[in-house]
C-alpha cells in the first residue's frame, strides 16, 4: 500500500541543505510516492529534480513577505491539491508553514502535519511578535499534529499558548537531520596540522571555529566584544558561512585584517573546519535547534554557547562544552582565556562524541521519522488484517 507524502518548504535550498540525504532514505526505506513543492531558483531545483526523490513542483513561494505574490502561491497551492489527494502533508519553513496549512485544510487532506524548526521573531516583542506569534496558532490550529525540532522550542511554544499539548511531538532527542557521524571524526594530531596549513591558520595558536551564517542574529556583536577582550591571548578564528549583513561582516573583517582570523565563504567541507579547531563558539540569539554544536561534538570538539531556545538541547553541559547566560560576554571570555592556556583542555570533554552519536546518529533519527509518517497507514493497515482474521 503506497503512501502519498508531500513535503512543502519556501525555498528548493532548504530541500537540498536541511534534507540532505534524508529524503533519499525514505524513499529507499518505505513504499511511498513522494511530491516536493517549493519555490527557488533554476539552480536548485534543477539539483532537487536530479536527486530523484520523487515530483518536484514549483509554485514560486517567495521568502519576502508580498501579498500579491503570496495570494497568487496559495491559489495555486490550493488548486494543485483539490486534484492530489495525499495520505500526508509535511509542512515547514515559515512561508510554506502558512500557506501550506491553509491550502491543506482547505483541501481536507487526510493527515497535516505542521513542523517547526526554529522561529525568527524569538527576539521579538510587544505588536510584531503577536502577529507572527498569530500566524504559527493560525497553522498550528490548521494542523492535525505538530513537530519541533527541540524540546526547548516546543515548551516556549506551550508556554505562550500557542497550541495545545496533545498535538505536538519532539522526535527522538531532537535535531532535523541528525549527524554524519563516519564525516564528522576527530582528527588526530598529525592530521589536524596538515588541515590547519591548509587553512593557513598560525602554527601553536587556540582555535576558535565560529560556523554558520554571518550576521547579528548569530551574535557576531557579542564576537566582536569577546575577540578584544582576548586581544593579548593566542587565539585565532576561523569564520565559516555566508554574510548577511553588515554587522557579521565587519566584525568578521575586522578580526581578519588584524590577522587574527580567517574567513571562509560557506562550502561543502565545513567538517574540516570543526576538525581544525580547538573550541566552537556558538553565541547564536535564537535556535530551533543547534545542529552545528552536535557535529562539533562529533568531531569531539567542545562548544561554549549561550543558554537559548534551541541551543538548550544541542549542547550538554559538562559533557560537549558550556552553557553561558545569555548576553553575558564577559564570562564567556574569561572561560575561552583559560581554556586556550588549559594545557589539558582537548581533555575536558572526553564523552562529547560518544554523547552525541547516542543521541543524534542521522540514520536512526531517519527511521524514527519515517515511522512517524508511517504511523497511520501502518495503523490502518494492522486494523484491516485484524478484521480480515
Amino acid at each position: 500500500m503506497t503512501l502519498k507524502i508531500c513535503f512543502l518548504m519556501t525555498d528548493a535550498v532548504s530541500f537540498n541543505v536541511l534534507y540532505r540525504d534524508q529524503l533519499e532514505y525514505i524513499r529507499d526505506h518505505a513504499d511511498v510516492d513522494i511530491t516536493l513543492i517549493c519555490g527557488g531558483d533554476k539552480q536548485q531545483l534543477d539539483i532537487l529534480r536530479e536527486r530523484k526523490i520523487g515530483k518536484v513542483i514549483n509554485l514560486n513561494f517567495q521568502r519576502k513577505p508580498s501579498l500579491l505574490k503570496d495570494t497568487q502561491s496559495l491559489a495555486l497551492l490550493t488548486r494543485y491539491m483539490l486534484s492530489n489527494r495525499f495520505d500526508v502533508v509535511v509542512y515547514l519553513t515559515p512561508k510554506a508553514l502558512l500557506l501550506g496549512s491553509i491550502a491543506s485544510a482547505v483541501t481536507l487532506q487526510k493527515r497535516r502535519i505542521a513542523f517547526s524548526v526554529g522561529r525568527a521573531y524569538e527576539n521579538f516583542s510587544g505588536l510584531k511578535k503577536r502577529v507572527f506569534q498569530g500566524l504559527d496558532i493560525l497553522s498550528f490550529g490548521l494542523s492535525h499534529e505538530v513537530l519541533f525540532v527541540s524540546e526547548s522550542l516546543l515548551s516556549v511554544c506551550l508556554a505562550e499558548n500557542i497550541l495545545k499539548k496533545s498535538k505536538a511531538t519532539v522526535i527522538d532527542n531532537g535535531s532535523f537531520n541528525g549527524i554524519d557521524t563516519d564525516l564528522l571524526q576527530p582528527m588526530a594530531q598529525l592530521e589536524k596540522e596538515v588541515l590547519r596549513k591548509k587553512y593557513k591558520i598560525p602554527e601553536n595558536t587556540f582555535v576558535i571555529c565560529v560556523v554558520g551564517r554571518v550576521c547579528d542574529d548569530k551574535g557576531f556583536k557579542d564576537i566582536e566584544y569577546i575577540s578584544e577582550k582576548l586581544r593579548a591571548e593566542n587565539v585565532y578564528f576561523m569564520f565559516i558561512g555566508d554574510c548577511e549583513d553588515d554587522v557579521g561582516k565587519v566584525v568578521v573583517e575586522k578580526v581578519v585584517k588584524d590577522n587574527r582570523g580567517v574567513y571562509i565563504p560557506a562550502n561543502p567541507n565545513v567538517h574540516e573546519i570543526f576538525q581544525c579547531a580547538d573550541l566552537h563558539l556558538f553565541l547564536s540569539y535564537r535556535e530551533g535547534f543547534g545542529s552545528v554544536a552536535i557535529e562539533a561534538a562529533s568531531c569531539a570538539v567542545p562548544t561554549f554557547a549561550y543558554d537559548v531556545v534551541g541551543v538548550k538541547d544541542s549542547v550538554k553541559e559538562g559533557i560537549s562544552g558550556r552553557k553561558f547566560n545569555f548576553k553575558d560576554m564577559s564570562s564567556v571570555a574569561e572561560a575561552i582565556s583559560a581554556a586556550a592556556t588549559d594545557k589539558e583542555f582537548e581533555k575536558r570533554y572526553p564523552e562529547a562524541r560518544d554523547w552525541a552519536i547516542a543521541n543524534f546518529e542521522r540514520k536512526q533519527l531517519w527511521q524514527s521519522y519515517l515511522s512517524f509518517y508511517l504511523r497511520n497507514r501502518d495503523d490502518r493497515v494492522n486494523d484491516k488484517r485484524r478484521a480480515e482474521k
